[in-house]
């Protein structure tokens, strides 16, 4: 019998790699809709899958006007089959919500007001069998961060999707402030306490803690949404 998972276990396989740990519960389709700020991306699968329902749907009039009727109707459950699918790669929601349900549980604090700016950290390692620990930092700007205080030093929990790694590093991360996900207001404190107790090797500081150290430096940043790379004593490197 599978093990219900709970908030800040490990997620389910995404894009080939999983989650150390992430929020595992199901999203809210309208708060997302209403308070993601990330644009919509395209999904090339959703291209892939249109050509197939395409050609499943001339093969299945084919097949019914050439007398084939029991393979004809067998196609059209296919043919349904992929259109629904389609039409699911669509939503940007259920993209989005990927991200919430699966994404990699990280902190986020406030660091300024009038506009909204948060600091994100990220541990940019592609697989825990990297010794060496370089962390991604980047500066946001929000227009909205519902079931929140909104004061400077605010922890946000967030969740991330990560770019491709290059020599066992990740290069990009997209932190999404886990409510604009989740009406319940209560997940935000069970993540919070989740990413304050959970230190795995980083027995030297919590991540909340080494966000507070950044702070200084990375106000001084101007490219919002740039990933700054810090080795473990939070001195700046390139990667």
């Amino acid at each position: 019998m599978e093990t219900k998972k709970e908030i800040g276990d490990q997620g389910e396989v995404l894009n080939l790699s999983t989650a150390s740990r992430a929020m595992n519960i199901a999203s809210d389709e309208e708060q997302i809709e209403k308070y993601d700020e990330y644009e919509i991306t395209a999904n090339p699968l959703k291209n892939i899958v249109l050509i197939l329902t395409l050609g499943a749907l001339i093969l299945c009039v084919y097949l019914f006007y050439t007398g084939h009727w029991v393979w004809g109707t067998l196609l059209v459950f296919v043919t349904l089959f992929l259109g629904m699918l389609s039409s699911s790669l669509g939503k940007a929601s259920v993209n989005k919500r990927i991200a919430y349900e699966s994404g990699l549980l990280i902190p986020a604090i406030i660091i300024e007001l009038n506009p909204i700016k948060i600091i994100a950290l990220a541990d940019m390692r592609s697989s825990s069998t990297q010794e060496k620990v370089i962390w991604g930092c980047q500066k946001m700007t929000l227009n909205n961060l519902p079931n929140h205080n909104i004061e400077i030093g605010e922890k946000i929990p967030c969740v991330s999707l990560f770019g491709i790694a290059i020599k066992g590093y990740r290069r990009h991360f997209e932190p999404r402030p886990i409510s604009w996900g989740f009406k319940d207001s209560s997940v935000i404190t069970k993540a919070i306490t989740f990413i304050t107790n959970d230190n795995d090797d980083l027995s030297f500081e919590n991540e909340w803690v080494i966000l507070e150290r950044l702070v200084n430096t990375m106000k001084e940043v101007k490219e919002e949404k740039e990933v700054l790379f810090f080795n473990e004593d939070l001195d700046r490197i390139e990667l």
